[in-house]
């Protein structure tokens, strides 16, 4: 019975972490477009244009065909030239879908905090956690890494102006297409006083709709240690390792 009881334990943590890795970082698989995963895949970093490097907050809000929140992520954000630094908070997520028993065995884990590093560049992923200084460095999947290399084409529509979060803005349709022709739909408002920042996305996610909302942006380079992985942290070889034996560990010492 504790046997069964500590794999399951597991395995919502491990859902728990999915749910948020692939929230925050991730891109769709196999280099498709952006199907509004809160991913920074190549298609949705056609968004933004010839801004090449900022700083900000997001706040990423999925909703169903209600209007229902079904998440909601605050997340600090840092871009430069494909580079993405994207860092979330577990206590700052509100989520019908996060089981409030895995979250607990997080927090207990020192898991609370996580870093996602993407760099394109190098092909690879970097997860880490800055509560207990740990993290692991996946490589990126041959299709994924790929996606990168493809040829992306955007189009835009102008809907009319608006402001957002104080800022002027044009209020553009815009479809997104691959090499295959595969395309993507959505609605993006541009800030004519940051350089047509898309200070606001909203992609479709079948019969949800995805919501990106940025604050406190800052048209500036970050460091290139921003996207390093983190000096004096524990490496794991692979995410899966990294949380099969810190959950582990931490539910084994909860038995004694």
């Amino acid at each position: 019975m504790t046997t069964a009881i500590h794999q399951r334990s597991v395995t919502a943590a491990g859902c728990l972490l999915a749910l948020l890795v692939s929230w925050v970082l991730i891109p769709s698989s196999r280099g498709q477009l952006p199907t509004g995963q809160g991913s920074f895949n190549p298609a949705l970093l056609q968004v933004f244009g010839n801004n090449k490097a900022f700083v900000g907050r997001t706040d990423l809000r999925m909703s169903d065909k209600n209007n229902k929140e079904i998440i909601r992520m605050p997340m600090l954000m840092s871009f430069l030239e494909g580079k993405v630094r994207v860092e979330v908070s577990l206590n700052d997520i509100s989520s019908t879908s996060l089981a409030s028993e895995a979250t607990q065995l997080f927090k207990q884990a020192g898991m609370d905090r996580v870093v996602s590093i993407l760099r394109p560049d190098r092909k690879v992923s970097v997860i880490a956690f800055p509560t207990s200084k740990i993290f692991a460095e996946d490589p990126m999947s041959a299709a994924d890494a790929a996606g990168y290399s493809a040829h992306y084409e955007l189009k835009s529509y102008e809907l009319g102006r608006e402001s957002v979060e104080g800022h002027p803005c044009v209020k553009n349709k815009i479809t997104v297409q691959n090499s295959a022709g595969v395309t993507v739909q959505g609605v993006v408002w541009n800030a004519t006083d940051l350089k047509n920042f898309p200070i606001k996305i909203q992609l479709p996610e079948g019969d949800s709709l995805v919501e990106m909302t940025f604050k406190e942006v800052k048209l500036q380079k970050p460091e290139i240690s921003t996207f390093e992985a983190p000096v004096g942290y524990r490496r794991y070889d692979s995410m899966e390792k990294l949380v099969q034996e810190r959950l582990s560990s931490i539910l084994g010492g909860s038995k004694k």
